[in-house]
């Protein structure tokens, strides 16, 4: 009889600390999550990942673009574009089409299929730099965008949605909502514009708190049943492994064989 009560007590106690955790977790604040995001982005030197892309707006689901990508980062601290020297495979089916590549220098932008590539020497051309010519949704990007909204907390509206399960892993759903403003990550500037409202969706792993997938939602006021929406779903990430400095060659060796357009600003 013993025996059974301390079992009984056991599994009482059991229950008291589900029910504490799961308190705990739906005590959780939204700035909370985007801090512990942040310091999980900080950890990341190198990421390898690849990525499904859909694009497109309500009004016209037909139409839709689904896009497939591999992308390799190396952080560069003093970027201001995408924070990342970058090689991105852009897929169609198994071949290769495009290829970006940059070094936080020069961009290059191979076209496989007819042997052609623009080039962007951001030391030639600094102007290229002030504009937003080459955008990507790197890790890094993730970090800035979620920084700038701690820091301007006033103009955003911070939410949780239905937590939910992306690449079999648990994720917290978290929006950050910017009402009458566009953000332009790396000008560290807000744009005035009084009919847009743009939410971030992000869907970030409870254990490790990196994002799984990012989903942007712009709609304009005055028509606000049509959204338009890029959905960056990530799959078989790894982090910090050894990339060797070859992969972000912009060396002209990199396009012998290609006609080149120089891109000025």
């Amino acid at each position: 009889m013993l025996k059974f009560k301390n079992i009984r007590l056991r599994y009482t106690f059991l229950y008291l600390l589900l029910l504490l955790f799961a308190s705990c977790n739906q005590e959780k604040k939204p700035i909370e999550i985007i801090k512990n995001t942040i310091s999980s982005l900080d950890t990341i030197n190198t990421i390898y990942y690849r990525q499904t892309q859909l694009r497109g707006n309500t009004d016209d689901f037909e139409n839709i673009t689904q896009k497939e990508r591999i992308f390799y980062y190396k952080k560069l601290d003093y970027d201001s574009i995408i924070g990342a020297k970058a090689h991105i495979y852009f897929l169609d089916s198994t071949y290769i089409f495009l290829e970006d590549i940059y070094d936080g220098n020069k961009l290059i932008r191979k076209h496989n299929r007819d042997s052609s590539a623009r080039v962007y020497d951001l030391i030639k051309y600094p102007r290229l730099r002030k504009k937003s010519f080459w955008g990507k949704t790197t890790p890094y990007v993730i970090r800035y965008m979620l920084n700038y909204a701690i820091e301007n907390k006033e103009f955003y509206t911070f939410e949780f949605g239905k937590d939910t399960i992306v690449n079999d892993e648990n994720c917290y759903c978290l929006k950050t909502i910017l009402s009458k403003k566009a953000l332009m990550p790396g000008f560290y500037k807000f744009e005035i514009d009084t009919n847009r409202v743009e939410t971030t969706i992000l869907y970030i792993n409870k254990l490790n708190f990196y994002p799984q997938r990012v989903r942007t939602e712009v709609y304009f006021i005055d028509n606000p049943n049509n959204v338009y929406f890029t959905d960056n779903i990530f799959y078989d990430i790894k982090f910090n492994i050894e990339i060797n400095d070859s992969l972000f060659n912009t060396l002209d060796e990199t396009v012998k064989g290609f006609t080149v357009n120089g891109i000025k600003p």
